[in-house]
Parts: structure tokens; sequence; C-alpha cells
């Protein structure tokens, strides 16, 4: 693997993630010895229909998006012509910061909205690595061995304030491509640092590659940040995977409990602990995200002392000599039911409905190559999907501005309309407004005064 590519998003929010858009990317691919070998960053103009919130508009200071030329529809198409460009010879590791809650979900956002392939970063080879994550187990185990950046005697995990406890100069934090030198920088010193745990890290970054080692690792440890305390935990656990089974939901047994408690137990009396939060000792892993875990052995090689590791190994031994016991656990987790609510919305439907068929992918390829407005449409015409024909409309209405037909201008406004006066899981208008009036209350600078006032007047211009 000597393909890293390191990605940062600015956005019009943080909350309702189904709704906000990218306002600016960037990104760094590098080698695996992390040399640079290229760069890109782009802004874009926020599409009529996006909410900017005035906090967002503060942190990330991109004012300059209400004045750009380049499109929303624009600047997706260039990341995917350069991912496409950077991964052509050789699969990458996308590397993010927070990116399984935040980034990644974001940009699949992004293509699906411009009828690109949502899964770029976990397709075709492709890896992806959420360093924030591993950064639980590195303030948990290796505090005297890493930087770990203290802020009133409690710790961060802020992607700013670990490149400072680098000594990076962070004037230019919460800028996309800063922050993507600064996250290459911290994957750097995690490697010369800790590269017994880095080693792993690399080993771990592919579905398959993650459940091999659950599976072979005994035992292991999940770490997790409480935000509100601003520390860490940790507990010991080991997997239970069978073959047949595998689903992207790996069940695993907390190892600071007895097995013995729960192995006599018949199917029923065991689902009634499974489904009872307070009693049960058995947690659900995702296998096609980062964990925020680290094997037993690692810790052992870093002469890193565990109490109890001996309990620990006995306990997942016992587990793993008794099949009955697994298949139980396995078959109650593997016929429970976890519904979703349905989404109404079509920017909320990026996991409904299934994946396009080769023939529909074909028919957005040709979208993307069709070079007018009348070309676009006979294309869009094809369309099973009424999701895509609906975001090619919106993509139309961004190039072809002078020449989109009334009907859909007409529906166009409507949509600018009910996401800024209508009820919904998009951001509120009205509370946005009230949060800028707090945030003028709250700083003193003037230039941010400015920033959450341009966003304010573009909340009210919409209204």
């Amino acid at each position: 693997m000597n393909n890293f590519i390191f990605y940062d998003t600015e956005t019009t929010g943080v909350k309702e993630l189904d709704f906000l858009q990218v306002i600016q990317f960037a990104a760094i691919q590098s080698t695996a010895s992390f040399q640079s070998q290229d760069s890109f960053e782009q802004l874009c103009a926020p599409l009529p229909w996006t909410l900017v919130s005035p906090k967002a508009l503060l942190i990330n200071k991109k004012s300059e998006i209400f004045n750009s030329d380049i499109s929303h529809y624009q600047m997706i198409s260039n990341v995917h012509d350069v991912w496409t460009n950077w991964t052509t010879q050789e699969p990458a590791l996308f590397i993010t910061y927070n990116g399984m809650r935040f980034d990644e979900e974001v940009m699949r956002r992004q293509f699906y909205w411009n009828l690109y392939d949502p899964y770029f970063t976990n397709t075709n080879g492709n890896t992806r690595l959420d360093i924030f994550l591993k950064m639980f187990v590195i303030a948990h185990f290796y505090k005297s061995e890493f930087p770990i950046p203290l802020m009133d005697n409690k710790v961060s995990l802020k992607l700013e304030d670990l490149a400072r406890a680098l000594d990076l100069d962070t004037s230019n934090a919460h800028d996309a491509l800063a922050d993507c030198v600064f996250l290459k920088e911290l994957m750097k010193g995690i490697s010369e640092r800790l590269p017994n745990y880095y080693q792993e890290i690399l080993k771990t970054v592919s579905k398959d590659a993650l459940i091999d080692s659950l599976k072979n690792e005994l035992v292991q440890f999940n770490c997790y940040f409480i935000p509100r305390s601003k520390t860490t935990r940790a507990y010991p656990f080991t997997a239970l995977i069978n073959d047949y089974a595998l689903n992207k939901y790996v069940p695993v047994f907390d190892l600071s409990k007895d097995p013995e408690l729960y192995m006599e137990l018949n199917y029923s009396e065991l689902e009634r602990v499974i489904n009872n939060p307070k009693e049960n000792p058995f947690k659900r892993i995702a296998t096609n995200k980062t964990l925020p875990i680290i094997a037993a052995k690692t810790l052992e090689t870093d002469n890193k002392k565990i109490e109890d590791l001996t309990l620990y190994n006995q306990r997942a031994e016992a587990i793993h000599a008794n099949e009955a016991f697994k298949e139980k656990v396995l078959d109650i987790y593997n016929s429970v039911e976890f519904a979703n609510k349905p989404k109404l919305y079509i920017e909320e439907q990026i996991y409904s409905n299934g994946f396009p068929s080769a023939i529909e992918k074909d028919r957005l390829q040709n979208f993307h190559s069709a070079l007018t407005y009348e070309e676009k449409l006979n294309v869009m015409a094809s369309f099973d999907d009424e999701r895509y024909k609906e975001f090619g409309r919106r993509i139309c209405a961004q190039e072809y501005t002078h020449q989109v037909d009334q009907a859909n201008l007409i529906k166009l406004k409507e949509l600018v309309h009910q996401r800024f006066s209508g009820d919904g899981p998009w951001p509120n208008a009205e509370k946005n407004l009230e949060e800028g009036e707090a945030l003028l209350q709250e700083v003193a600078d003037d230039g941010e005064k400015k920033l959450v006032k341009i966003a304010m007047n573009s909340i009210e211009n919409s209204l």
C-alpha cells in the first residue's frame, strides 16, 4: 500500500447530515513514506436550497463562497475526476479525521446528489481509515509515547490541538487544505512514535482484513472517548464470528464479565439477556468501518502491562471452545431486525432502494458526458430511478440557468421555499437566525461579526 489520500471538507453546517453541502474540499496524495505527490483544493457556491449556518461560516470563514462562480456540481465532478486519476494506477487508502461520522458520510451524499458512485472510497480496492477513532486508543494506552494535548487538564482530541502538540503552525486551522496537512503529519507522527500499532492499523483497514484480525486475535480492547468528561475508557473483548454468517455487524463479548454466567442459559434466557441493555455482556461492532480497537498482542509487544490479561485469555478460550454457546449468540443476533424510519426526502435516501444496475450506471455516466442541456435531458429521461431524475434536474438548473424550462424553475423555487420556510429534517432557518443573533452578542471581533451577518443575510434573502 503506497497510495495515501488525506482529505477534509468544510460544510454549510454540522448537524443535519443529509442536507449539508460541502463548500470547500481539499485532498493531499502521498506515498506511504508521506512524500506528497499531488494536492487539490476548491470551494464552490452554496446551492440555492442549502442553508449556510452562521456558526459554520464563523468557523470556516469561507465567505467567498457567496461570490464563487464554481457550482456544487462542478466542484464534486472535479473531486471525482481527481480521485479517479489518483487511483487509476493503484488503489488508495482514504484517510480522514472523524470521517466515519462526518466527512465520509457527507462526501457520499455529495456524490449521490451529483449522480456519482457514493462508495468510491471503499470499492475497487480502495480502503478508508478514520484516524480520530484510532486516537481513542492512543490517548488511552500511549499517553507517555505520544503527545496528547490537555486543555484545562482534560484530554483534547481536536485535530487543531493535536497539530499544535506536534509543533505545527495552526494559524490556518479549519481550512480544508491546512487540515489535510495536519492529518498527514499526525499519521506520520503515529508511524514514527508507535510503529507496532501503526502496522496493526494499516493491516486492518479493509473489511476482510479486519475480520481476519477479529478471528485470529483472541483478546482485543475497544476504546472510547467520553466528550463530556474528556476521558477515555476501554474494555477487553473477543469476537464471535463464523464463516457462514459474516454480516457487517459482529457480536463481541466483554471479557470483563464472566462468560460462565451465560454459557448454560437456554436460547430464550440468552435472548432475554441480549435484549436487556443493562444485563447484556455483548456488544455489536461494525466491520465496514474504522474501529477504535487494539490487539492485546500489540500492547504486549509495546510492553504495556495489562492487568488480568491471563484471565481475559482464559475467558476468551472458554467462549471459543463452546461452539453451542457461540451458535446461540450468533443466531440471536442474526435474527434481530433493526427497523429504520422511512426517509421521505431524496437527500436522505442514499441507503434506500439498493444499488443502481449496471445499465443505470452507464446512463449516469452518459449524463456526465453529455455536453448540452438537451443531451442531458434526453439521458435523464432514460433513468429508471426517479431520485436520479430529480437530482439531474437540479444539476441542470445549476449548469444551464437560462435554459431551464418554466416548470422546473417553479419546482426549484418551491424547493427553496420549503427548505427555508418549512419544517422538516433540514436546517431550520429561524433557529439559525436565532443562533446568529446569539453569536453577534458573543463575538467581539468585527471580522467575525461580519461573517455571522453574511450568513444571516443569506438566510433572510432566501425566506
